[in-house]
């Protein structure tokens, strides 16, 4: 079954999501069937450029204060801790382009484990506080996902896939995608948000042709976050 995921790697409802997803599959025990999934590029800040910025600093800006900032980044990462994820927003994460990372995604998916390099890129930047922008740090994601430095580094100094990562996001914006993560399922049924294991397993069971659940939108993916443009 086709699971097509798109997601942006400094979303941290993307990244629970995953985690939810992943339980959710789980919960059909041996009936889950095998899995295709495709990950698509979506920039909540396109804006952002490769030089970084203290990602306190710019939630202050774009939430309207330091203390509502300090606020959505505790809740969040209440979270994800509640679903064992380690995140902690105080290891110095920093605003960056996430277009690097989208670029290392579409070359994972064509030589490499896509899988494994977005496990890699949002541990880096909600575990670990590492700058995604940085070539070290899409190097030792790749090398996550089976790719070599020496490639991922040749094709971080090119142009290859830009064009094609540009246009994946501009066809996220046509389709109406304005929120991540979105799941489409089979290509029939849209899961919006970091809905709950439940939830994902219902879509699943639908998609199946059961009729066990049924899929959800809105929840907890186009909150306070910030995964909604």
């Amino acid at each position: 079954m086709r699971i097509d995921i798109w997601s942006d790697v400094v979303c941290p409802w993307c990244w629970i999501g995953k985690h939810r997803f992943q339980r959710g599959v789980e919960l059909l025990g041996d009936a889950a069937p095998p899995l295709e999934i495709h990950w698509h590029p979506f920039q909540l800040d396109p804006d952002a450029g490769t030089d970084p910025v203290p990602l306190l600093e710019a939630y202050t800006v774009k939430f309207g204060g330091r203390e509502r900032a300090q606020e959505l980044l505790s809740h969040t990462q209440a979270t994800a801790r509640g679903e064992g994820l380690p995140m902690d927003f105080g290891r110095g994460q920093v605003r960056v382009s996430t277009l690097p990372a989208h670029r290392l995604m579409w070359l994972a998916a064509r030589e490499g484990d896509a899988q494994a390099v977005a496990e890699a890129l949002f541990r880096a930047h909600f575990a670990e506080g590492r700058n995604l922008a940085a070539t070290a740090t899409l190097v030792a994601a790749g090398a996550a996902g089976g790719l070599p430095a020496a490639r991922v580094e040749e094709f971080l100094a090119g142009d290859e896939g830009l064009a094609e990562v540009r246009a994946q996001v501009a066809q996220a914006h046509a389709m109406g995608i304005r929120a991540v993560p979105t799941f489409v399922i089979d290509g029939r049924l849209a899961v919006q948000g970091g809905q709950a294991p439940e939830v994902f397993a219902g879509a699943l069971r639908q998609a199946l042709g059961d009729r066990g659940g049924a899929a959800g939108s809105g929840g907890t993916a186009c909150g306070p976050d910030g995964c909604e443009v």
